[in-house]
């Protein structure tokens, strides 16, 4: 079965192809770039704190994309690539999702993130982010 290497999704035999990224298929997965087990976090920072599973998602997956780390923890810990998703699994107590990025990402980070979701990601910023 091919793979499509962006994005990781499986196609049937026959397809080239992605159909959301566009990318060529490959017959084998490459392995993930971040293993996060070997990620040294001491220069990480939380920039804001959402609260809403739909926002926690979808900034991760946009940083992602434009190729910045990121670590979303929730008080059920980090659920990045675990699948800890879901209100079964968290109840949100005022701001439930923390968005952790690297300190040398915050800029570029913090201008897509206001891209994407305007005053909640403003509101939604940490101090001394929060400007």
């Amino acid at each position: 079965m091919p793979f499509c290497p962006k994005c990781r999704a499986e196609y049937e035999t026959g397809i080239t192809r992605c159909s959301d990224c566009d990318e060529a298929l490959v017959a084998e997965l490459p392995p993930l770039e971040t293993e996060f087990s070997d990620t040294n976090y001491e220069n990480w920072k939380c920039v804001a704190n959402l609260t809403s599973t739909s926002y926690a998602e979808m900034i991760m997956e946009g940083l992602r994309e434009a190729g910045i780390p990121v670590v979303v923890l929730s008080q059920s810990g980090y659920f990045g690539t675990s699948g800890m998703m879901g209100t079964a699994l968290f109840n949100p107590a005022g701001a439930g999702y923390s968005v952790m990025i690297p300190e040398d990402h915050i800029a570029e980070a913090d201008i897509i993130a206001t891209e994407m979701f305007g005053e909640i990601w403003t509101k939604a910023k940490v101090e001394p982010y929060n400007q």
